[in-house]
């Protein structure tokens, strides 16, 4: 197991209580976009996936970062001529397009 993906388990762990309920809503935004952005692990990403797959809390968040990306980028393209290309810039590389 890589150190990355043994950080990923122990991080990820953490976003949940005891009985498996998702209390930590703050990290595991941030692990949604590490695995948005593609720097998980297959390791990793299969924790994340199982996970998202057996918890409706999880998988709702999940789908709300998901879709606030998607929305960012569509805005994004449909307003590019309006926006400064430095600004655009700055915001694409701060949600890795």
């Amino acid at each position: 197991m890589s150190e990355f993906s043994v950080w990923f388990e122990q991080t990820f762990k953490q976003c949940y209580c005891e009985k498996g309920n998702l209390v930590d809503q703050d990290r595991f935004s941030e692990i949604v976009q590490l695995v948005l952005d593609n720097e998980a692990d297959e390791e990793s990403r299969a924790l994340f996936e199982e996970k998202i797959r057996t918890c409706v809390q999880s998988s709702g968040r999940f789908e709300k970062e998901k879709g606030l990306r998607e929305s960012i980028q569509q805005k994004l393209t449909e307003f590019k001529k309006d926006i400064p290309s430095d600004l655009a810039q700055s915001i694409k590389n701060s949600i890795n397009l």
